[in-house]
């Protein structure tokens, strides 16, 4: 037996099939009616006659369709809706958008579609409290900075004690921010922050319950604001350079708790972002460029993400933030500061060296946030442009920073890691990068340009802004870095192909440019900021990564004419570690490796004719003053004999093979002859320079 057909007899006519309309599938359709055209089918229709139960049928689906519509349209039904948006804000209701008069749907009605999409796809994502807390309980405290250890020490508490300082200090702190770094890290609306400090110590006051991502934000400001404070004897916040560190230290712990209770127990707010991004700054200044801070950068991405910091201007119309209230345009000014910060960190990290080289997490095409007005915040809700400014605002070197880390992606993009892949590619590639680097520096605005000419005009400005030159030499240091990362590969070649002689230059001009940061820091001339100079790890790990450069042309390329001056400007630079090995331990850190490296390459700062031989132990006995440094820093190291002199290998330089030896050969006789080197030496070796064979 034939199974009956299922489907229906007639098709569309021939017209709504070439049109891709919908037919009524009666002659002539409603389509053809309305247009005045032949309605023709294929197969005739059939008539169809509609049944006293299919006409009851349809006027109850009519009834439904109108109770259900009166009951979504109410305005209660709105807000209910509204607690399960993404972004937890009140929902506008639209009226209906029809149709086109073929069918089409809107591009808006589209936008619609898919807001509601994300609305029933996204629930549960964000929402907080699902499981029980994860954390114990926190109590806040106000104590004075001379008691804060105490107070944590004694107390025997089953809590986390976090503890604030007085009122009077913390504004004393706030002000050490906004006159110290808020100009390098813009990702907070100064009054704002003012208003949120008297809140919130009303509130702890009165015994009000504290928003976590705000005390861990105000926690972590006070932490990056003391390691820069300037003591003086009565003074509520320092007395002294080690308290002030201290001090920090104990704001960076106390902020870590807090957000550590907050990342167990919430999906994280906009203050938990800026805090993470305020507590790397602490943590790079306090270690050095190391994984804590990058993993609190790497944290801070991962809840900007989850916030839709990277689609926050997705069909926003720029038009529409001139009719926004005051409030909500430096809500918006303040997330596209804080997600530009962390999208140029990324791209600018992963062109230095380190575990993050070569890598970076955002992807530029997966961004849709427009960047920051170039304005003062108390200008944000006035659309002020910069063109009619004179001299610099607060978000000129935050653009100029997003500038560099746009180039610094393009070089990652670009330049193959591998050492194999990276000699297969065309040397003009590399030049072409390098010109796009000069002409970055050149084309800075003349208040930021690191040459003479230009800072002899801006000196003008800078007795209006004062931070000018702490910008330009940021600026400056990290475009000439890049640039050293760029090259240093090709110097270490440059001895058996003569071709990449620009790639030396090029490396020694950008070390030397680096190195002049600390010469040209303002008030260099005061013991005071040459030791805060000191105490910043970031900038002493740029300065290394500057001498690494000057002593790996001084190892592999022997044969220069400006040898003797490179080794004039290293001993200038290993004195100023040396001067610094008391204010903290990353200066000894480097010296190390730097000294480990030099003395397996028999490598002197000085005339070889100055050094005696001990041809019973076969060791080099270093008797010149201008290697103090050496030799204060061998005592305590490997290769030392009972005198606490340093030793170093004794090569037979007859030979040119000794000079010409391979990198794997020297990394082969560094671990048969320094077995007890501490993996901090060998991290840095690995991070600062290339393990690649030569």
């Amino acid at each position: 037996m034939q199974r009956p057909r299922t489907g229906p007899d007639p098709v569309s006519c021939q017209s709504c099939r070439s049109k891709k309309l919908k037919c009524n599938r009666v002659q002539p359709c409603s389509n053809c009616a309305a247009r005045g055209v032949t309605c023709n089918f294929v197969v005739p229709p059939q008539k169809h006659t509609e049944t006293t139960s299919t006409i009851r049928h349809n006027e109850e689906l009519l009834e439904r369709i109108e109770r259900l519509e009166s009951i979504v349209l109410q305005p209660n039904s709105v807000q209910a809706r509204s607690k399960y948006s993404l972004d937890n804000s009140r929902l506008v209701t639209r009226p209906a958008i029809p149709q086109g008069s073929d069918g089409v749907v809107d591009s808006d009605d589209h936008h619609e579609r898919d807001q509601d999409s994300q609305l029933l796809e996204n629930v549960g994502t964000r929402e907080d409290l699902l499981l029980p807390r994860l954390s114990n309980s926190l109590v806040f405290k106000i104590c004075g900075t001379n008691g804060m250890l105490e107070v944590q020490a004694s107390l025997n508490h089953p809590h986390v004690v976090v503890v604030f300082p007085a009122y009077r200090v913390a504004i004393q702190l706030f002000q050490s921010y906004e006159s110290n770094l808020d100009h390098m890290c813009r990702i907070l609306h100064i009054p704002t922050i003012r208003a949120l400090i008297r809140t919130f110590y009303l509130q702890i006051n009165q015994g009000e319950s504290i928003i976590l991502g705000q005390a861990a934000l105000l926690l972590s400001i006070f932490a990056i604001a003391a390691f820069f404070y300037q003591p003086s004897g009565n003074s509520e916040v320092a007395t002294t350079e080690q308290n002030a560190v201290h001090l920090s230290k104990v704001f960076s712990k106390s902020a870590l708790d807090v957000l550590d209770h907050s990342r167990r127990n919430t999906s994280g707010t906009l203050e938990d972002i800026q805090a993470y991004i305020l507590l790397s700054y602490a943590t790079y200044h306090l270690d050095g460029f190391s994984a804590r801070g990058r993993l609190l950068e790497t944290i801070a991405a991962s809840i900007a993400r989850d916030m839709r910091l990277h689609r926050l201007d997705a069909g926003r119309e720029p038009t529409t933030e001139t009719e926004t209230n005051f409030r909500v345009l430096i809500d918006l000014e303040v997330k596209r500061r804080v997600f530009w910060h962390i999208a140029s960190a990324d791209w600018l990290f992963s062109a230095i060296s380190g575990p993050q080289e070569a890598a970076y997490f955002i992807h530029p095409n997966q961004i849709n946030v427009r960047l920051p007005k170039d304005c003062n915040d108390d200008d944000i809700s006035l659309g002020v442009d910069n063109e009619s400014m004179v001299g610099p605002t607060s978000m000129s070197y935050f653009r100029e920073r997003v500038r560099l880390a746009h180039l610094c992606r393009e070089i990652v993009d670009t330049v193959p890691p591998e050492t194999s892949k990276l000699m297969q590619m065309p040397y003009d590639q590399i030049i072409a990068l390098d010109k796009k680097l000069e002409d970055y520096i050149s084309t800075l605005p003349v208040f930021f340009r690191p040459d003479l000419e230009s800072r002899q005009k801006s000196k003008a400005l800078e007795t209006v802004f004062p931070n000018i030159p702490v910008m330009r030499n940021c600026l400056s240091k990290a475009a000439h870095t890049r640039r050293c990362k760029l090259h240093q590969k090709f110097l270490l070649r440059q001895s058996y192909d003569p071709r990449y002689a620009y790639s030396r230059r090029a490396c020694l001009e950008s070390a030397r440019a680096v190195l002049q940061y600390f010469e040209d820091l303002p008030g260099n001339d005061f013991p005071s900021t040459s030791t805060v100079a000191a105490r910043m790890g970031i900038a002493i790990h740029h300065m290394h990564l500057a001498l690494v450069v000057m002593v790996m042309d001084l190892c592999f390329n022997r044969d220069e004419a400006d040898r003797e001056e490179i080794k004039t400007e290293v001993k200038a630079a290993l004195r100023k570690f040396e001067n610094a090995r008391d204010v903290s331990p990353l200066p000894d850190r480097f010296l190390s490796s730097l000294s480990d490296m030099m003395r397996k390459y028999n490598v002197h700062l000085t005339d070889p004719s100055t050094l005696t031989t001990n041809h019973v132990t076969g060791f080099v006995h270093e008797t010149k003053l201008d290697n103090d440094w050496l030799l204060q820093h061998s005592q305590f190291g490997p290769g030392m004999d009972h005198t606490g002199y340093a030793l170093e290998t004794h090569f037979d330089t007859s030979s040119d093979t000794s000079f010409n030896a391979s990198f794997g050969e020297f990394w082969q006789m560094a671990i048969e002859s320094e077995p007890n080197l501490d993996s901090v030496t060998w991290d840095n070796l690995f991070s600062a320079l290339d393990s690649q064979p030569i």
